[in-house]
C-alpha cells in the first residue's frame, strides 16, 4: 500500500495561504486608476503586470509538484514510461511526443515519479502565462491579465490535467501557444505569425491528433470573417508545409503498421452516448462554478462586441471546437484547451465591471476570493491532496478516475512476484508473465525487475507490438486475462490469486484475478495474435 508522506500536507497548506497572500496583496496595490482598461481595438502598448502574473504561474507550479509524489503512477504514465523505452515514430494509440518526454524526464531524474511530473507542472505555469498574454493582446490591462492568469491557475481542469505526465499535458499547451499566436497574427495582421503557427500544431501533432480540431475550426473561423484576408498568404503555404512535415512521421509509422489508431478510435466510439450525456455538465464542473460565468462572458463579448470583432476567428473556432467534441461523443476533456482563449476573453470586460469607481475594491476582493475558493473546492476531485483511504468513503474517482488509478501499483507487482516465486524452479524458467491492460503491463515493467519478474508483455495497444513472448515460455502468470483466452491457448489454466488493494477502493484493479496458465498449445507465433487488444 502507498503511504502519504506525514509532513507534507501542513506545509502545502502553508505554502498555499503565502501564495494567496502574495497574489491578493499583488493585486490590491494596483489603483483604480490604473486598472482601466482601453477598447479591444486600441493600438496603445498594456502595461505588463509581469511579477503577479510570474507568482501566480509560480504558485500554480509549486502547487502541482508539492502533490506529484502523493498516491502513485496513473496508468497512462506507467504505459508511457514503457513506451520511452521502445522510442518510435508514433504508437498504437497516440504519436511519439509523450512517450519521449517521460524517458527524457526519466533518464534525467532518476526514473521518479516526482521527476516525470516536473514537465506537467511546468505546463500548468505555461497555460497561466499564455493565458495573460491573450488577455493583454485582447485589450485587458493590468487587473484583467492577472485575472486571467489566475484564472487559468484554477481551473479544475488544467490542475487535474497537469498533475501527470499524460497526452493530455502537452496538448493543452499547445493548444493555448497556437491560440496565442493567432491572437498575435489577428492583431498584427502580419501573415509572418502564419509560420510560427504552422510549427506549433506541426509539434502539436506529435503529442496528439486532437489539434486538427483546432486547426479545422480555425480555418472555418477565417472563412467566416473578413479575416479570411490573411489566408492569402505564402506564409500560410510555408506554416502548412512545415506543420505537415512534423506530421508525417506519425502518419508514416501508422500507415506501416496497418492504421491500428483507427481500431482505437472505433473502441472509443463505444462510449459515445455516455460522452454526450455528461459532456456540458462536465464543461461547467471541470472548470468550476466561479469560472464558467467568466468563459461564457468571453464568447459573448468575442461575438457580440463591436470592439472584439477582429477575434471573431478565434472565437468561433472555440465554439466550433467545443461543439464538435458534443457531435462526435468525444470525452468532454478533449477540447479543454479552448478554455484559455475564452477565459482570457472574459477577463475583458469582467476587469470593467470590477474597477467601475463604485465599489472597486471590494468587487476585486471578492471576485479574487471566489476564484481561489472556487479553485480549492475542486483540489480534492482534481488532484490527490486527500489521504488515498478516503476514496473508500467519498468516491471521487468517479469524477476523476484517474485518483483511484495511481494507487497500490506496486502492492500489485509484489503480488505477482509471490505467485511467480512460489512456481518449482523448473517451470519458472518457462513461465513469462501476461497482462490484460496496459497499466498493469506498464507496471510490471517499471517495478518488476525489482521483485525479480521476467519481462512483461501484454496484448494492449503498442505492447501487443513488443511480443510476442519468447518461444521457451510454454506457461505463463496472467493478471486479468479473460480465462476463456487463457484455455483457448493453454492446456491447464488455474487461479492462484485475486488482487485487492488494501484499502477497499474501488477501482479497475480491484478484484483483478490472477492466473497460472501452462501447457501452451501451440507456439506463440500462432498464439499472439489473439491476444491483441486495440482499445
Amino acid at each position: 500500500m502507498l503511504r502519504v508522506r506525514p509532513a507534507a500536507e501542513p506545509a502545502n497548506r502553508s505554502r498555499a495561504r503565502s501564495a494567496s497572500s502574495a497574489l491578493a496583496a499583488t493585486l490590491g496595490r494596483v489603483s483604480t486608476a490604473t486598472l482601466t482598461t482601453a477598447p479591444a481595438d486600441s493600438t496603445s502598448p498594456r502595461p505588463v503586470p509581469r511579477f503577479g502574473i510570474w507568482l501566480i504561474a509560480a504558485a500554480a507550479f509549486c502547487l502541482e509538484l508539492a502533490v506529484s509524489g502523493r498516491y502513485g503512477y496513473v496508468r497512462d504514465e506507467l504505459y508511457f514510461l514503457a513506451a520511452g523505452r521502445h522510442l518510435a515514430f508514433g504508437y498504437v494509440d497516440q504519436p511519439a511526443l509523450t512517450p519521449l518526454i517521460a524517458r527524457v524526464s526519466a533518464e534525467l531524474t532518476g526514473n521518479s515519479l516526482v521527476g516525470i511530473r516536473l514537465v506537467p507542472a511546468l505546463g500548468l505555469a505555461a497555460l497561466v502565462v499564455a493565458t495573460a498574454a491573450m488577455s493583454r493582446l485582447l485589450g485587458a490591462g493590468r487587473t484583467g491579465q492577472l485575472l486571467a492568469a489566475l484564472a487559468a491557475a484554477t481551473c479544475g481542469e488544467y490542475i487535474g490535467a497537469m498533475h501527470e505526465l499524460t497526452t493530455t499535458m502537452p496538448d493543452y499547451v499547445f493548444w493555448a501557444v497556437t491560440l496565442l499566436l493567432v491572437t498575435r497574427l489577428l492583431v498584427s495582421r502580419d501573415p509572418r505569425w502564419w509560420v510560427a503557427i504552422g510549427a506549433c500544431a506541426g509539434v502539436a501533432s506529435e503529442a496528439k491528433w486532437n489539434i486538427a480540431f483546432l486547426v479545422a475550426s480555425l480555418g472555418a473561423g477565417f472563412l467566416a470573417t473578413d479575416a479570411r484576408r490573411l489566408l492569402a498568404s505564402r506564409y500560410l503555404v510555408i506554416g502548412f508545409l512545415i506543420a505537415a512535415a512534423l506530421a508525417v512521421p506519425d502518419l508514416l509509422w501508422q500507415a506501416a503498421h496497418g492504421w491500428p489508431n483507427l481500431a482505437v478510435f472505433r473502441a472509443l466510439q463505444t462510449q459515445a452516448w455516455h460522452n454526450r450525456a455528461t459532456y456540458w455538465p462536465a464543461q461547467v464542473l471541470f472548470t468550476g462554478l466561479a469560472l464558467t460565468p467568466l468563459w461564457v462572458a468571453g464568447l459573448i463579448w468575442t461575438w457580440r462586441n463591436p470592439a472584439a470583432r477582429r477575434f471573431r476567428p478565434i472565437a468561433i473556432a472555440c465554439a466550433l471546437a467545443i461543439a464538435v467534441q458534443f457531435v462526435l461523443g468525444g470525452k468532454p476533456y478533449y477540447s479543454g484547451g479552448a478554455f484559455t482563449f475564452l477565459l482570457a476573453a472574459g477577463c475583458v470586460p469582467a476587469e470593467r465591471w470590477l474597477t467601475a469607481p463604485e465599489r472597486a475594491t471590494r468587487r476585486l476582493r471578492m471576485a479574487i476570493g471566489v476564484m481561489l475558493i472556487s479553485g480549492a473546492a475542486l483540489l480534492p476531485v482534481a488532484v490527490p491532496v486527500l489521504p488515498a483511504s478516503a476514496l473508500h468513503t467519498v468516491p471521487l474517482q468517479k469524477i476523476n478516475y484517474d485518483l483511484a488509478e495511481s494507487i497500490a501499483w506496486p502492492r500489485q507487482v509484489s503480488l505477482v512476484a509471490d505467485q511467480y516465486r512460489a512456481l518449482q524452479p523448473r517451470l519458472r524458467s518457462h513461465t513469462t508473465v501476461l497482462t490484460g491492460n496496459y497499466g498493469e503491463a506498464g507496471a510490471i515493467d517499471r517495478f518488476g525487475p525489482g521483485y525479480g519478474l521476467p519481462q512483461v508483455y501484454s496484448g494492449a495497444n503498442s505492447f501487443w507490438l513488443w511480443g510476442p513472448p519468447p518461444a521457451s515460455a510454454t506457461a505463463a502468470i496472467a493478471v486479468n486475462i479473460d480465462p476463456g483466452l487463457l484455455r483457448r491457448e493453454f492446456t491447464t489454466v488455474r487461479l492462484v490469486a485475486v488482487f485487492h488493494n488494501g484499502i477497499g477502493v474501488t477501482d479497475d484493479e480491484q478484484g483483478a484475478r490472477i492466473y497460472l496458465a501452462t501447457g501452451l498449445r501451440t507456439n506463440w507465433q500462432r498464439a499472439w495474435p489473439a491476444f491483441r487488444d486495440y482499445s
